[in-house]
């Protein structure tokens, strides 16, 4: 796994955390994404701006799951927000 890290497109998307859960309204397509305690836990630290295995590490304390079954819901999590366009993989400098 690469330690990318994602910004979030605030121009596109309306987040609201509903106690452990969240919605997504996608102001674009008129449409919501229900979040799960899980994922909701994984946007909420893409939006902090941290990389994905800073990520993999806060949900591995938090939670109580196998090392790769935490990367595969990270990863799933992750490409489903950046298929719709919610999140952008931030270049790199290769300085």
């Amino acid at each position: 796994m690469k330690n990318i890290s994602y910004t979030v497109n605030n121009e596109r998307i309306l987040f609201t955390q509903l106690d452990e859960e969240g919605i997504i309204y996608d102001v674009e397509s008129n449409e919501y994404l229900n979040l799960n305690p899980t994922f909701c836990s994984i946007f909420l630290l893409i939006q902090e701006g941290l990389p994905l295995l800073a990520i993999k590490a806060k949900l591995l304390e938090e939670y109580d799951v196998d090392e790769q079954v935490c990367i595969d819901q990270l990863l799933a999590s992750v490409k489903i927000l950046e298929e719709k366009g919610f999140i952008k993989e931030n270049e790199v400098d290769e300085a």
